[in-house]
């Protein structure tokens, strides 16, 4: 793997980690338009622990304020009580971990291809243009205080559509929050959460496969993925949250339908 790659990945992996537009269907995009071999599980593990360090550092006063008040059960993050923030954290995340453990490398070796990635692509677009439709109607820019259980395990559901290549992990996390009456802003929020515990589980999966793999190991472009992924994950994590303030996903469901049709146009066409 070339220097050159592991930067072009990294940042893919980086950009799209975290904005509603599929880290996983981009990653298969870039691979088929440079015409690259996949990369490899050490990759994936470093560019997962470049992304995830980046939420970490994002969040690292909201991480620090449930870590101190859990042993005294008081304070509030994101208005909700740290102990309840953790379990509402686990009703999300437990979904994600029963279905990815079971179908997550058979999905990705029989889907992760050009022509699967554009078709979720588009359906990413479709649902993020609705959700953005319906939430106008939302006003409450604290509803994540009102999460309660059933809406974070709705939400969690709707994160188990990103196990197939193309359909965005924190955009269906978005879409499930805003329809089930979240602002723009806490469903985003929300979303940022529980990619805590799904990019560590991804980080374990590609361990424990990695375990049984043998050979050597470059670690140069190794260190530039980590590296390069947690400064444009940040990047990128710092904007999405600067835009749904008071603004709109609209834009992300343009760019998922234009690329998901151009990918499907240019495959139609024998590319």
């Amino acid at each position: 793997m070339s220097i050159v790659e592991a930067i072009v990945l990294a940042m893919v992996q980086g950009l799209s980690e975290f904005l509603p537009i599929s880290s996983s269907g981009h990653l298969v995009l870039a691979r088929w338009l440079f015409g690259w071999d996949d990369p490899g599980l050490d990759f994936d593990v470093a560019v997962h622990i470049g992304t995830l360090a980046a939420i970490l550092v994002a969040f690292r006063r909201e991480v620090w304020g449930v870590l101190s008040g859990l042993g005294r059960d008081e304070g509030a993050v994101e208005g909700l009580n740290p102990r309840r923030l953790i379990l509402l954290g686990a009703l999300g995340t437990i979904p994600i971990v029963v279905v990815g453990g079971l179908f997550y490398e058979s999905l990705q070796d029989e889907l992760r291809d050009a022509t699967t990635a554009g078709a979720f692509l588009l359906m990413t677009g479709v649902l993020i243009a609705g959700a953005e439709w319906r939430t106008r109607r939302v006003s409450d820019p604290a509803a994540l205080a009102r999460l309660n259980g059933r809406r974070s395990l709705a939400i969690g559901l709707a994160q188990c559509l990103a196990v197939l290549p193309g359909v965005s992990r924190s955009g269906m996390c978005m879409v499930a929050g805003m329809a089930v009456g979240q602002s723009r802003e806490a469903a985003a929020r929300w979303a940022f959460w529980l990619s805590m515990p799904a990019l560590a589980g991804a980080g374990v999966l590609a361990v424990a496969s990695l375990i049984d793999e043998s050979g050597d190991v470059d670690a140069g472009p190794l260190v530039i993925g980590a590296v390069v992924s947690f400064a444009t994950a940040l990047l990128a994590i710092r904007g999405l949250l600067w835009l749904v303030r008071g603004r709109s996903l609209t834009p992300f469901a343009v760019y998922c339908l234009a690329a998901g049709a151009a990918v499907l146009i240019a495959r139609a066409a024998g590319a």
